[in-house]
């Protein structure tokens, strides 16, 4: 039953006013408890204007409403309040969120029963949705292992899943002509396999 109204919130219009509902009840404790840490979590930098729920919700409502890539935008940033830390200009960081998120998102996701392929899908668009990540660590001849790694299928939601990322930050155009640059080696590696 839990899984099927989360499912069902998904894919509304608007996802975020069925989970800020969910909260509100207290109803998300018997579906997403991990969700509760997110509110009112002040992230502590520049590059975010909003705490890690609310961001959350922007993301989920900027993507398109097919299950795999809301659960991943919902799931996304799960345990960034785990990876905190505070450096000594009071700036906050959460190193490795991407990483820890996909693999807390795996133990909500089969605690919820949701199927293995499923899980993998949502869990490799959270581990490669970080920018700064992908950015520092792609150059034109990684491309292939990058492709390999994310999977050829999953490359487009990858990208959806980063860009509404960046469209719930206040200044997103920097981390836009990232995503162009990886789009643009991307195409440019479909291209030569040709």
């Amino acid at each position: 039953m839990c899984k099927k109204i989360l499912n069902e919130i998904l894919l509304s219009h608007k996802p975020s006013e069925g989970i800020y509902k969910l909260l509100e009840t207290g109803e998300i404790n018997e579906i997403i408890p991990e969700l509760v840490k997110l509110k009112g979590f002040d992230q502590k930098t520049p590059y975010h204007d909003k705490d890690v729920l609310d961001h959350t919700m922007a993301v989920v409502d900027s993507t398109e409403p097919r299950l795999t890539l809301r659960m991943a935008a919902l799931l996304h940033d799960i345990s960034k309040p785990d990876c905190f830390t505070v450096d000594e200009k009071c700036r906050g960081h959460f190193y490795g969120h991407h990483i820890k998120s996909a693999e807390e998102s795996e133990k909500i996701l089969k605690r919820l029963g949701y199927d293995d392929d499923f899980i993998e899908d949502v869990c490799i668009l959270i581990r490669y949705h970080y920018i700064k990540d992908i950015s520092s660590s792609i150059r034109e001849k990684g491309i292939d292992k990058f492709i390999e790694s994310v999977g050829e299928h999953r490359i487009d939601d990858m990208l959806k899943l980063v860009v509404a990322d960046m469209m719930g930050k206040p200044d997103n155009t920097g981390n836009m002509e990232v995503v162009n640059k990886l789009r643009e080696l991307i195409e440019q590696h479909k291209q030569n396999r040709r």
